[in-house]
């Protein structure tokens, strides 16, 4: 008699579980439209083609996205100490180093040709325009 409790409650597990719908914690998670931009960057993907391909979200949420992705870059450039770093750079050499720091950190970020972006780190790090 117990081997048979032990069958029947098994069942009623069974049919229990496979006839519940999906909680919200087996449903897949909504994708932001951060880690879509990031994974389109990360594939190489240019900012034009990143806008291209998310054309149907919604502007706020782009602007939302590019303003987020700014902030991650500042902050990237700040724990590599851009503004330290231009200050102390001697040559032309050093100089191209640090441009190539702050280009790849902005392919990266795939915010290739955003313009806020250049203006912001000009005012933050005091790099000129002409080497950036």
């Amino acid at each position: 008699m117990g081997n048979f409790l032990r069958w029947a409650a098994l069942a009623v597990i069974a049919v229990v579980s496979i006839a519940t719908p999906l909680s919200f914690a087996q449903t897949p998670s909504v994708v932001s439209v951060f880690s879509l931009w990031v994974q389109f960057s990360l594939r190489g993907h240019s900012q034009e083609e990143i806008e291209s391909l998310l054309r149907n979200m919604d502007p706020k949420t782009i602007d939302d996205v590019k303003a987020r992705l700014r902030r991650n870059v500042l902050v990237n450039l700040d724990l590599k100490h851009v503004g330290r770093r231009y200050l102390a750079a001697r040559d032309r050499d050093d100089l191209l180093v640090l441009q190539e720091t702050i280009h790849t950190e902005i392919r990266f970020a795939g915010l290739t040709s955003d313009q806020e972006l250049l203006v912001q780190i000009r005012e933050r790090f005091g790099i000129p325009a002409d080497q950036l």
